[in-house]
């Protein structure tokens, strides 16, 4: 019964943290040059999704003209992003896929908080600090998952 009086108050405490916490961990990019264009992510992570594809088959996913998608997929090959592989049953076939660098990129952009601030606070931390906190986060995420979910808001 004690615990049920204290959740609002953790809920409040814990939700201040966790704007506070975003606040100082969000990753922030100062060069716009440094991002990928809205565009160019969705089409990488439509490759990482789909599997490597031909030229062909990324304009009817993308519902493009194969002149316009194809001039995309060349300058993002030629910045190390994509790569082109011939396909083993027909020889004829090149699939364009996802190059190491583009992998490494894509997931650097999706990232949502900055890691390297975060290892550099995490060593001003004890061993004992850093494995309660983790400990804690596991603990909520088990717990959430275990509660209904929201109800689902209209627009």
């Amino acid at each position: 019964m004690e615990s049920q009086a204290l959740a609002p108050a953790f809920a409040q405490a814990f939700g201040q943290l966790y704007r506070e916490l975003y606040r100082l961990a969000v990753r922030r990019i100062a060069d716009g040059r440094e991002q990928l264009s809205p565009e160019t992510t969705a089409l990488l992570v439509h490759l990482a999704q789909a599997g490597p594809l031909t030229l062909s088959e990324m304009a009817q996913h993308f519902d493009r003209a194969l002149s316009t998608l194809s001039a995309k997929v060349a300058a993002l090959e030629s910045e190390g992003l994509l790569g082109r592989q011939r396909d083993g049953d027909d020889g004829r076939r090149a699939l364009i896929w996802l190059s190491e660098r583009g992998r490494q990129v894509l997931s650097e952009a999706l990232e949502v908080l900055d890691r390297h601030r975060l290892a550099r606070a995490a060593e001003h931390m004890n061993p004992e600090q850093r494995d309660q906190l983790i400990q804690g986060l596991q603990a909520l995420v088990t717990a959430l998952s275990t509660t209904e979910p929201p109800p689902e808001s209209t627009p």
